[in-house]
């Protein structure tokens, strides 16, 4: 049921929402900064993960 719970956070509409405009702000801002498709793209995917799983615990935390 925790899992659930978790897992409830992390792909909620409004998390999604969130994710895809931090994910496009990230690649665009990295890219325009560093010049290379790759590393922006590397970034973007890193700080998605990050903020998907920081996301899920903190929320799943607080319900608890």
């Amino acid at each position: 049921m925790k899992k659930r719970r978790f897992l409830h956070h992390i792909f909620s509409p409004k998390s999604i929402k969130i994710r895809a405009l931090t994910f496009t702000w990230v690649l665009f801002f990295s890219w325009f900064w560093t010049g290379d498709p790759m590393k922006s793209a590397g970034l973007s995917l890193s700080v998605l993960i990050g903020s998907i799983l920081i996301q899920g615990f903190f929320e799943w935390l607080y319900d608890n």
